[in-house]
C-alpha cells in the first residue's frame, strides 16, 4: 500500500535513499494560494534510477502480466479474414434518418477514421520501462472500478499494433487517432527519455504509414505519471505546465512530419468529474494551499487551470518557435443542452450548464481569452486567475474546434437556484441547474446505453444543434469544427456469451447511423464548417470506472484470447462513408 501522507511518504524515501531510492530536496518556491498561483512547495526528484522506478511500481502493486512481451508480426489473415453482414443480407444495415441525404457527399479534406486512448487498450502496463500512472494506482489501490479490473493487460495493443493497423488498412479505415502514454516516453513524468518507448511509438508510426492509416495523436489521456502526483501535485501545480510542455515538445519534434493533427489534452473537463473526485485525497500529498486531487471544487478549477496554460504553451511553440506542419486543439467533452421550457430561469439554467462545461474552457475562442464572467461570478476565489500574458497566449492557442460529442440533456431552473449560486456548501454547486434525460412529456429522450454508463443515451439531433451552437452562438470565430469522439455502449454486451449476440449490436450501429446523418445535416442544411468526425472506440476498451464490463468498441474483444472480431456497427459506419465519400470519391479500398 502507498503512504498515507506526505510526511510518511518522505520519511519513506528518506529511509530509502541510503541504497539510492528516490533522492529529494524541498524547494523553496512560495506557497500558492487559488487566485495567484505562483507555486507549492515541491518534492523535487532527481534520482530516475532503476530502484527509484521500482519504488514507485512498488506503490502500484503486482501487475497483471500480458500474454504477450513481444511484438506481434500481421497475420494476413487475421488482419482481413473477417466477415461482414453484407455479404448476404437478411438483415440490413440501418436506413438513414432523412432520404434526401442520399447522393450527399462529405466536403474535400473532411478526415474521418477511429479513436481510443493508451491506457485503455495498449495493456503492456509495466513493460520495457513505462513508468507508472494515476490509472496504474488507481485501478490497484482504490477500490475505483466497478468491475475491479485494471489496465494492466487489457487489449494489448502494445504488442498487437501491427495487426490492429493492418486491419484498418485492409478495411479502407483513413485515419486512427490514438493517445501516446506519457509514462512511457518520460517514466517520472520529466528527467531521461525511455528509449524502449521511443523506439515502439516509432514502429507505431512506421506502420500506420505503411498502412495507409492517418495518424492523429493524442498527447495526454488521463495516464497522468504518478511520480509527478507524489512530487508536486500534478495538474493542480503549475508545475506541470512546464513538465508537460517538455514532453510534448519531445514527442512532436520527432513525429511532426508524420501526425497531420495533434491533440493536445483530451477533454479537460475531465477535472471536474475525474481528477477531482479521485478517492484517494488521503493517499495524495497536500500543499498548505493547493489541495491534492480528489479534494473537490478547488482542485477541480487548478487541474482545468493547469490544462489550459498547458495546452497553451505547446500550442504557441508549435506554430511561432517550431513552425509545424500540422494543427494543434484540445478535445472538449460536451453535453448538447435543451432548455426544459423557454422560461427566462431555464434559458439561463441552460446556459450555465454550457458555462460550466465547454464554456469553462472556451478561453482560445473568446477575445480576451478568459474564463465567462459566469464563472468569475460565481466561483470568486475558488477560479484561478491568469495574467494578461497567459490570456494572450491562450488566445487563438486552438487551430479548431474539437467536440467529444456522445449524448444530449434537458435542463430547468430549479427553486433553489439563487440560493445555490451564493453558496459553494450547496449541492449541485457550481452548476446550479437541473439536467436529465427525459423530455417535458415524460417520455425518455432516446434509447440508453450500457446501465454502467447511465449518462449514455442516443440523441442524434443533438449533435446536429450542438454543432450549431457552438459555431453560430457560443464562440462565431471557430473556423471548423470536428466531431472527434462519438459511439455508443451496447447495453449488457458484456454479459453475452454468445459471439453472434454480440455482432449484431444493432442500437450502436443505429446511433453511427443517427450521429453521422445529423453532422451531414449541420454541413449541407446549415453550412456548419464540419471537417472531420472520428467514431470512439476502434475495439472493446477498459472504460474508466466501469473497467471491462462496459463495451464501447465496433470490434468485439475477447479478452481471454485478445481476437478482434469486427461487430456490425463497424460496416454500418464504413457503409455511411461509402455512401456518402469525401469530395464525391468512393474510396478504393473500402471492403464492406
Amino acid at each position: 500500500m502507498a503512504p498515507r501522507t506526505l510526511v510518511a511518504a518522505l520519511s519513506l524515501l528518506a529511509h530509502r535513499a541510503a541504497s539510492a531510492a528516490l533522492n529529494t530536496t524541498t524547494s523553496a518556491n512560495p506557497t500558492a494560494t487559488s487566485a495567484s498561483p505562483s507555486g507549492p512547495p515541491t518534492i523535487s526528484n532527481t534520482d530516475y534510477s532503476a530502484e527509484a522506478l521500482d519504488y514507485l511500481w512498488s506503490l502500484v502493486g503486482d501487475v497483471t502480466p500480458d500474454q504477450h512481451s513481444t511484438t506481434v508480426l500481421p497475420d494476413p489473415a487475421v488482419a482481413t479474414g473477417f466477415s461482414s453482414p453484407a455479404a448476404r443480407p437478411l438483415h440490413p444495415f440501418v436506413p438513414s434518418y432523412d432520404a434526401s441525404l442520399s447522393g450527399l457527399v462529405l466536403p474535400a479534406g473532411f478526415g474521418w477514421g477511429v479513436a481510443s486512448s493508451a491506457y485503455q487498450i495498449e495493456g503492456a502496463a509495466r513493460a520495457e520501462g513505462k513508468g507508472p500512472s494515476v490509472w496504474d494506482f488507481l485501478t490497484h489501490q482504490t477500490g475505483y472500478v466497478a468491475d475491479g479490473t485494471t489496465g494492466d493487460n487489457v487489449a494489448e495493443h502494445y504488442w498487437l499494433y501491427k495487426e490492429d493497423i493492418a486491419r484498418l488498412g485492409a478495411l479502407g479505415v483513413p485515419s486512427f487517432s490514438p493517445s501516446f502514454s506519457w509514462p512511457r516516453f518520460f517514466p517520472f513524468g520529466k528527467g531521461p527519455v525511455n528509449e524502449e518507448a521511443v523506439a515502439h511509438y516509432d514502429d507505431v508510426i512506421a506502420t500506420m504509414r505503411e498502412y495507409g492509416v492517418q495518424p492523429d495523436v493524442t498527447l495526454f489521456h488521463w495516464d497522468t505519471p504518478l511520480a509527478l502526483v507524489y512530487e508536486y501535485g500534478a495538474w493542480n501545480s503549475p508545475q506541470i505546465v512546464d513538465d508537460f510542455f517538455e514532453y510534448a515538445k519531445f514527442v512532436i519534434s520527432r513525429y511532426d512530419e508524420h501526425v497531420h493533427t495533434w491533440f493536445t489534452i483530451n477533454e479537460p473537463q475531465y477535472c471536474n468529474w475525474q481528477w477531482s473526485g479521485y478517492p484517494v485525497s488521503e493517499l495524495w500529498p497536500s500543499f498548505e494551499d493547493v489541495p491534492a486531487a480528489g479534494s473537490g471544487l478547488e482542485s477541480r478549477f487548478l487541474c482545468g487551470h493547469y490544462s489550459l496554460l498547458a495546452h497553451a504553451k505547446v500550442a504557441k511553440w508549435y506554430h511561432e518557435e517550431f513552425k509545424g506542419q500540422g494543427r494543434i486543439s484540445f478535445k472538449n467533452s460536451g453535453n448538447y443542452y435543451e432548455s426544459y421550457t423557454n422560461s427566462t430561469a431555464d434559458l439561463e439554467a441552460r446556459q450555465r450548464w454550457f458555462d460550466f462545461t465547454i464554456g469553462w474552457f472556451g478561453g482560445p475562442w473568446r477575445e480576451d481569452g478568459d474564463y465567462p464572467q459566469s464563472l468569475k461570478d460565481t466561483l470568486g476565489d475558488l477560479l484561478p486567475t491568469f495574467t494578461e500574458e497567459e490570456k494572450e497566449m491562450i488566445k487563438g492557442s486552438c487551430d479548431f474546434y474539437a467536440l467529444d460529442g456522445y449524448t444530449s440533456y434537458y435542463v430547468w431552473a430549479s427553486d433553489t437556484s439563487e440560493e445555490c449560486i451564493a453558496d459553494p456548501t450547496t449541492p449541485g454547486f457550481p452548476e446550479c441547474a437541473n439536467s436529465g434525460q427525459t423530455n417535458p412529456d415524460g417520455f425518455p429522450l432516446g434509447p440508453s446505453g450500457d446501465p454502467g454508463v447511465s449518462w449514455l443515451t442516443s440523441a442524434p439531433s443533438g449533435i446536429r444543434r450542438f454543432l450549431n451552437y457552438i459555431t453560430k452562438e457560443l464562440h462565431p470565430s471557430v473556423p471548423d469544427i470536428q466531431v472527434t469522439e462519438f459511439g455508443f455502449a451496447e447495453p449488457f454486451e458484456s454479459q453475452k456469451t454468445d459471439i453472434n449476440s454480440v455482432l449484431w449490436d444493432l442500437r450502436r450501429a443505429e446511433y453511427y447511423q443517427g450521429y453521422l446523418d445529423n453532422i451531414l445535416m449541420a454541413i449541407h442544411y446549415d453550412n456548419v464548417n464540419v471537417t472531420g468526425a472520428l467514431g470512439w472506440a476502434i475495439f472493446d476498451n477498459f472504460e474508466w470506472g466501469s473497467g471491462v464490463s462496459v463495451r464501447f468498441g465496433m470490434q468485439y474483444v475477447d479478452y481471454d484470447s485478445l481476437e478482434r472480431t469486427p461487430k456490425a456497427s463497424l460496416f454500418q459506419f464504413l457503409n455511411w462513408f461509402k455512401e456518402h465519400p469525401v469530395g464525391g470519391s468512393t474510396n478504393a479500398t473500402m471492403v464492406i
